[in-house]
């Protein structure tokens, strides 16, 4: 679940501009993981989940007067929602990306983006607040409802680990089995974790 709205002056970014912005942010937060592995169906219903709108907003001031025109650099409010069990922990990873996605559009254009006219907040939507089809659900709902397809495998044994690799039971991903992976052992089976709240999820779970 990302819930991505840009806002920014009319008229300042054309369809191009943010298609190519809502592409690279998909990419960097539904795509390829490095050497973790995300199987493709919790991948597909992720997407899903992901969604990017631009919201043209008219009269933009600052505190120095009226933004200019179109085709001046024209600031950005980023306001990203998410479940606020993940908020803490993937704060930098989503707004390092979406810096990213701004910077390609800028430079297509040949911009040099002036301090304080980047703004990206991120905002958490506590349990039972999160309405994913209309119906009240929690974080850990959102990771099975994301999940469903891949745990479907799962309880049919058709989920093959890989040596070297540990896989998350919660979401499907295959994570590097390294020193630094967020990892547990559960009746003998040592599972890794694409997140602390997915491990923290699994924790819950099973919790006597």
């Amino acid at each position: 679940m990302n819930l991505i709205e840009i806002r920014h002056p009319a008229g300042a970014l054309g369809p191009e501009d943010q298609t190519a912005m809502a592409a690279e942010i998909t990419m960097g937060l539904t795509g390829d993981m490095g050497d973790d592995i995300v199987p493709e169906s919790t991948l597909r219903r992720a997407r899903a989940m992901t969604h990017v709108a631009f919201a043209e907003l008219a009269g933009w001031q600052t505190g120095d007067g009226t933004w200019g025109a179109p085709g001046d650099v024209p600031p950005l409010w980023i306001t990203v929602t998410v479940p606020e069990a993940w908020r803490d922990e993937i704060a930098r990873h989503e707004m390092g990306w979406l810096r990213r996605a701004v910077h390609r559009v800028d430079n297509d254009h040949g911009w040099q983006r002036p301090d304080g006219w980047l703004w990206i907040n991120l905002v958490g939507v506590a349990d039972g607040s999160i309405g994913l089809d209309g119906k009240a659900m929690t974080a850990d709902g959102v990771v099975a409802e994301m999940s469903r397809e891949f745990r479907s495998d799962l309880d049919a044994g058709k989920v093959e680990v890989p040596d070297g690799m540990l896989l998350d039971p919660m979401c499907g991903m295959l994570v590097k089995d390294r020193a630094q992976a967020i990892a547990l052992e559960h009746d003998g089976t040592r599972y890794g974790f694409c997140a602390h709240s997915c491990r923290d999820a699994f924790v819950r779970r099973h919790a006597s």
